[in-house]
């Protein structure tokens, strides 16, 4: 439940089991509802006299609290900025005015149009062009000083022309002119020249474009990655799955995925938004908080000092639902040393309205029907959770952290239905318990946190970037080399429905917050696909990889390569070829032939036909060739060619050999390496 021991739920959590006596346990072990267990022990004296102000006050890392900007902070790191202007170092520049932005208080919206006017001067000498734009229409839109706004007028035309936006340029020109007439602080001569300057733009622009006929401005370029979109038709019931995708149940397997067709290597399978994501701590101020994606170009939070957003549209989406809620109480949430599951059990709260929850909870535990929605919370609850196999002792620990969130709801306003105008006191958390007007959303909503902490135990995802080296100037960005970085954890309801196997048969990727899944292998038609939990046989021995799946996961996995026993990677021989046995009537046996054989038809032990293991020799002798070619095309970070080229060889191996052999999971990894390259990616 703690990501780590520095924490203050550590001691929270200890002091509250020590003062449960023998019958304080034995009521709560009688307790058979999620409900019941938070009502009750949100009512304990233990829980309400409990004061963790001087534990919050003892906490040095995760950030201030009471929440606050700090406009002296703010004003450093902008002087900074400048010193570093005055060196004409403008990437430092751009780095310390977005750090200030973050510390300017909600009102101070001058000073923030300043920085915003700074950071675009910084941009424009970066050659970001459409972000120096993006930032001289946040500085105006926050009321730049008028007797300053020639500055941005004349940035924005010169920044258009760039761009060959002309018409657009005319009018920023226009205002310039316009804008000099309150310049008082600018001298006559210079007022004069560049008065001077844009009339004279003007004239050329003007006689250019009506020489041209008037032509349209060029569109914007746009920044953001495009919303993945999976390539052909969605499985109507489970909408964010290809229809080559179905979803099978059976009582010892519970709901998993099978193949509907045969499916090919490549294959986009499933393109999924979370239901609830949250960015790890350690990165809020370097990635956006909506959509996990590393922000070189902050927005700050108006209310914190917190988090930032990537675009106006994150921002607004965080402000309107979760973040409103969770801005004052987030550095409670850090220095309590919760995981990041503890916070996403909060978060698939606050990012709805407390009467949401209130209108589905009357038919929650019934299984909706109809078509399978991400952003149906009910599709969550009905995840598996294993309520019937847990201990009292684990439903006593979850009740406890979840007491924790309760109260931050309450801090929050949750409860009252509006987030707080007002910052949050320290004194409000000299008791744990919640007021008892409350008692009916405590039993409800602590509830479904319950659930969700059971819930997120099995089904939750890590969210992951690539972190890659910055390239040699002219040279493609070479990211399958590059480190594979924990960022953030989330729950994806459709993903979630995919059971595990030790060989897998897709590789997962992000794309912004969405989850991308592709086939790594061919899939035949009826057989199941499975994902991976953590541990894969070509480097886990069987024994640690069936141990690590029970101990986090509770199942004993029945994959092939634990029914079979597979050897690990290093442990494969490459003496003999696995062939297929290729008799006219399906066999299922493996002929396994000698490198130096000199026979070419050999018969199958099982079926006692011979295959004809010339023809399959034939069949493999470009593998080679070819695998060098997607190899190199991978080493120059040209993944789309590389993985065609990988997505060939799988055709050709599967058609003749069985495995598990080392080729076959060279070519297997190294497509997945490029499939991962397609994804989120930082340069560092």
């Amino acid at each position: 439940m703690c990501a780590n021991y520095e924490g203050f739920f550590k001691k929270f959590h200890e002091t509250i089991d020590n003062c449960m006596d023998d019958v304080t346990r034995n009521n709560f072990a009688n307790l058979e509802t999620n409900s019941k267990r938070v009502a009750y022990l949100c009512s304990l004296p233990a829980i309400k006299s409990y004061d963790l102000r001087s534990d919050i006050e003892k906490s040095e890392t995760g950030g201030e609290f009471p929440v606050k900007k700090d406009l002296e902070k703010a004003r450093q790191l902008k002087d900074e900025g400048n010193k570093a202007v005055q060196k004409g170092d403008w990437a430092k520049a751009l780095q310390l005015y977005s750090q200030s932005m973050v510390f300017v208080p909600r009102k101070e919206t001058e000073e923030l149009s300043i920085l915003y006017a700074n950071r675009s001067a910084a941009l424009s000498h970066l050659e970001q062009y459409e972000e120096t734009l993006s930032d001289i229409k946040r500085c105006l839109s926050l009321g730049y000083p008028r007797h300053l706004r020639y500055k941005v007028y004349e940035r924005k035309a010169r920044t258009l022309l760039v761009l060959k936006r002309n018409q657009e340029a005319i009018t920023a020109f226009q205002n310039t002119i316009s804008a000099l007439d309150e310049a008082e602080s600018l001298n006559k001569e210079k007022r004069q020249k560049m008065r001077t300057d844009a009339k004279l733009m003007l004239e050329i622009l003007n006689k250019g474009l009506t020489l041209a006929g008037n032509p349209k401005d060029p569109e914007p370029l746009k920044k953001t990655p495009p919303k993945p979109k999976l390539p052909g038709k969605n499985n109507p019931q489970y909408p964010a799955a290809s229809e080559a995708i179905q979803i099978d149940f059976d009582e010892k397997k519970g709901r998993y995925a099978t193949a509907t067709r045969d499916i090919q290597a490549g294959e986009t399978l499933l393109i999924e938004r979370p239901f609830s994501g949250v960015l790890l701590g350690e990165y809020s101020r370097t990635h956006c908080q909506n959509c996990f994606i590393k922000c070189s170009i902050p927005l700050p939070c108006p209310n914190c000092p917190n988090v930032v957003f990537c675009s106006e549209k994150c921002s607004d989406t965080a402000q309107k639902t979760y973040h409103s809620y969770e801005c004052q109480i987030l550095p409670l949430l850090w220095k309590s040393g919760c995981s990041v599951t503890c916070h996403i059990a909060l978060r698939m709260i606050t990012q709805n309205r407390k009467e949401y929850f209130n209108e589905i909870s009357a038919n929650i535990d019934e299984k909706p029907t109809g078509v399978y929605k991400t952003s149906d919370y009910r599709n969550i609850y009905h995840l598996v959770a294993h309520e019937d196999e847990r201990t009292k002792q684990d439903f006593l620990h979850r009740s406890q952290m979840t007491v924790f969130l309760v109260k931050l709801l309450e801090i929050s306003g949750y409860f009252d239905g509006k987030p707080r105008e007002k910052p949050v006191e320290i004194d409000e958390l000299k008791s744990m318990g919640v007021d008892e007007k409350h008692n009916e959303a405590v039993a409800l909503i602590g509830g479904l946190v319950l659930k969700n902490l059971q819930i997120l135990q099995f089904n939750a995802h890590e969210v992951f970037e690539l972190q890659c080296p910055k390239p040699r100037v002219g040279k493609n960005i070479i990211k399958h080399n590059g480190k594979s970085v924990f960022l953030a954890g989330a729950i994806f309801p459709t993903l979630a429905l995919f059971n595990h196997s030790c060989d897998p048969s897709v590789v997962r990727y992000f794309c912004g917050p969405y989850i991308v899944v592709k086939a790594v292998k061919n899939i035949k038609k009826g057989e199941e696909v499975a994902e991976n939990y953590g541990p894969i046989f070509t480097t886990v021995p069987k024994e640690n990889r069936q141990a690590d799946l029970k101990e986090q996961y509770w199942f004993d996995c029945t994959c092939v390569p634990c029914q079979q026993n597979w050897p690990l990677y290093e442990e494969m021989t490459e003496n003999y070829m696995r062939f297929k046995c290729d008799s006219d009537r399906p066999c299922p046996n493996v002929v396994a032939v000698p490198y130096d054989c000199q026979e070419f038809m050999i018969k199958c032990g099982l079926c006692e036909q011979h295959t004809n293991i010339l023809k399959g020799l034939k069949s493999l002798q470009d593998t080679d060739m070819m695998y060098k070619l997607g190899r190199a095309a991978m080493e120059e970070g040209k993944y789309g060619e590389a993985i065609k080229k990988f997505v060939e060889i799988l055709k050709l191996y599967d058609a003749t050999l069985a495995p598990p052999y080392k080729s076959y999971y060279d070519c297997i990894q190294d497509m997945r390496r490029c499939m991962l390259a397609l994804g989120n990616y930082s340069i560092v």
